[in-house]
């Protein structure tokens, strides 16, 4: 884990770096929201998104996504979230290192990740509804932008596990197969920044199971493959505790053991004294080539 940071602190050396780059412990992070579930409503009906038709013996993508919200507790529920607040573990399996892991979110897009590795030190990465950072031990603090950001962007809506159609440019069913030892129909998803995502949804429970997809990280694209599974009930919403993500030569394991709602107060998402410099100084220096 150390010599992936170091190899990120090098990158840092230049300026588009320090602006894009975070470890891949941080950028493993953006997927909790969506894989546990905090999702909120569309307050307007969305424009369909164009969906191709599934094989005959397969339901349509539509009809997978419709019966996992109706699981996890069905829209009326998520109407009274306003904000989550997620405390649990986070562990570098093959590392032995474990360490503890908090997430705050609200309405619309605000998102704050908070993870302390012993020996590394706390990682933090957050988007306030228009900029996206990240303070590291060893690179600092960074801003980010173009492929770095839009995955934070997209993962910082309240409301995407709902997955709602005017985020996406298509989705489609495109087959049955075993993920993670579970009978699961395989969606592909498209969304409207272009990032493909594959998610499967397990045809017993119609729980989402887990995802495939590739993300940019300071190393180049990597393949991110999720596992999500423990659902428990908190109020009247079903919710993952457990995800497991494997990035490249890391396994990540995120368990979480507490979930409170409508208590984060929005000053908790203020960008820290160390980003809004970078950002007064980029202000000053006009903006840079995006990747």
């Amino acid at each position: 884990m150390e010599d992936l940071v170091r190899e990120s602190a090098v990158d840092s050396r230049s300026r588009k770096a320090r602006r894009g780059s975070f470890g891949l412990a941080t950028a493993g992070l953006v997927a909790i929201l969506t894989l546990s579930g905090s999702v909120a409503i569309m307050a307007q009906p969305a424009p369909q998104a164009v969906e191709a038709k599934a094989p005959a013996h397969l339901p349509a993508a539509r009809q997978v996504l419709a019966r996992f919200v109706k699981e996890i507790g069905g829209s009326t529920a998520f109407e009274k979230i306003q904000s989550q607040h997620m405390t649990g573990k986070f562990q570098l399996v093959a590392q032995g290192i474990t360490g503890g892991l908090e997430v705050l979110a609200a309405r619309p897009d605000k998102l704050l990740m908070k993870m302390n590795l012993p020996g590394i030190g706390e990682m933090s990465q957050g988007f306030d509804g228009s900029i996206g950072w990240s303070i590291n031990p060893v690179t600092g603090p960074m801003v980010l932008d173009g492929k770095m950001l839009e995955p934070l962007r997209e993962q910082a809506r309240f409301d995407a596990v709902l997955h709602a159609e005017d985020e996406f440019k298509s989705m489609e069913t495109i087959g049955q197969e075993t993920f993670d030892g579970k009978d699961c129909y395989k969606l592909k998803l498209v969304r409207k920044s272009g990032q493909e995502v594959t998610e499967y949804y397990e045809v017993k429970t119609g729980l989402l199971a887990g995802s495939a997809s590739l993300e940019e990280t300071p190393l180049g694209s990597i393949s991110v493959t999720a596992m999500v599974g423990d659902y428990k009930k908190f109020g009247d919403v079903l919710f993952a505790t457990r995800l497991t993500q494997k990035m490249g030569p890391l396994s990540q394991l995120m368990t979480f053991e507490k979930m409170e709602f409508n208590q984060v107060d929005n000053s908790v998402f203020a960008l820290p004294d160390q980003i809004k410099a970078l950002v007064k100084k980029d202000a000053k220096s006009g903006p840079s080539p995006r990747p």
